[in-house]
């Protein structure tokens, strides 16, 4: 398969990730880079759909980490952290909770081309994100990156950013493209990745559910109102 949709960082937005498959279909190959839980609110949902699809990856990322692994949300609000735990696991059940637990951070996808995908770093004791400081691949240190592991891999896909790109490297003496495809449950953005052309196409959706109230209907009233950070 040369075709790719990527995804990432849907942190629980289900209406999203439900536009990007009425726009893409079920039998598209999907890459799921990770960060699949968070503030978004409707967790079973986004697992739901997700099993549904034909993917060629699915990881987690430092939200599902700190959820799955560590009993803990990973929000800059004591309020917000433990309402990403609690709502999180209190919609999910007993498989959803083992099938996340069994999601890798970091995947290569062997053959030709060669690609990693990765929620945070490319390399595994950085790969999840979690790390105090692990501000992930930003754009402007992507040539850093690709003087690394261009010998490795000939395309790298990550999320954790947020920041919707991708760059051809081969313009500073690396031949390999990094893709971040954004935030699919803020931004409402995703990727198209062509490997046989090298095409990558940016891509959003129209998302009418009203994710905001739909959130705001379940958080408690000690949590920061969604209007001071969604």
């Amino acid at each position: 398969m040369s075709k790719y949709v990527l995804v990432s960082d849907i942190h629980g937005n289900y209406p999203a990730l439900q536009k990007v498959v009425e726009a893409e279909g079920y039998d598209a190959e999907y890459i799921v880079l990770g960060d699949i839980h968070g503030l978004n609110a409707y967790p079973a949902e986004t697992i739901d759909e997700l099993q549904l699809l034909n993917k060629k990856v699915t990881l987690a990322g430092n939200h599902d980490k700190a959820v799955f692994e560590y009993g803990e949300g990973h929000v800059n609000s004591d309020e917000l952290s433990q309402f990403e735990l609690y709502h999180t696991l209190s919609n999910l059940s007993v498989e959803q909770v083992k099938w996340m637990l069994k999601l890798p951070y970091m995947e290569v996808i062997e053959g030709s081309p060669r690609i990693l995908a990765t929620h945070a770093m490319p390399w595994p004791e950085k790969a999840s994100g979690y790390e105090m400081g692990n501000a992930g691949i930003t754009k402007g240190n992507v040539p850093h990156f690709a003087s690394i592991v261009a010998d490795d891999y000939d395309y790298v896909l990550h999320g954790h950013t947020h920041e919707q790109y991708d760059l051809d490297c081969e313009r500073f003496g690396h031949p390999v493209t990094f893709v971040n495809p954004g935030s699919l449950g803020y931004d409402h953005t995703y990727s198209l990745l062509n490997t046989e052309t090298g095409e990558v196409t940016h891509k959003r959706v129209e998302v009418e559910a009203d994710v905001q109230a739909h959130v705001q209907s379940h958080l408690p009233e000690s949590a920061p109102h969604t209007r001071e950070w969604f």
